[in-house]
């Protein structure tokens, strides 16, 4: 009789319990969503550069502000450019330059990273790095699409 007691109450004590195991893995399901879905909604679809030789690598940075610079009309490159920051509507230099006031206020080493559509000139991006220079932020990265074999 003793015997079968004790396999009685091992067979108890193997019990676990999946409940918050569960709650933790749906929980952390939820996180993941809207953390992909904050990073991809700053990236706005163009056509980016794509440099034969580049030592650029991949940088995550903190406390940025993404600035897209696009033509109008993706057909006609002698259209006029947009400029955005993050998802945001275009909006003019002067409303952008008036975002990076604040943003600077609220982040002492705010960085910017300027993405550019490859077929715009040269000229159309510099204006921005004009207006970044200006609000003395000192850490500014320009975007290009860095690929293997293309």
């Amino acid at each position: 009789m003793l015997s079968v007691r004790k396999t009685k109450l091992r067979r108890q004590a193997l019990i676990l319990s999946m409940a918050p195991m569960v709650d933790v893995v749906f929980l952390l399901l939820i996180f993941f969503a809207l953390v992909t879905r904050f990073a991809s909604a700053e990236n706005v679809q163009m056509d980016l550069p794509k440099p034969e030789h580049s030592a650029a690598q991949n940088v995550q940075l903190k406390d940025r502000v993404v600035i897209n610079c696009r033509l109008a009309d993706p057909g006609d490159i002698g259209a006029g450019v947009l400029y955005s920051v993050g998802p945001y509507p275009p909006e003019s230099l002067e409303r952008i330059s008036a975002r990076l006031v604040v943003a600077k206020k609220a982040v002492e080493d705010l960085k910017v990273v300027i993405r550019a559509d490859r077929r715009l000139p040269f000229a159309a991006v510099r204006v921005v790095m004009q207006v970044v220079a200006e609000n003395r932020i000192e850490m500014m990265n320009l975007v290009a699409h860095v690929g293997e074999g293309e």
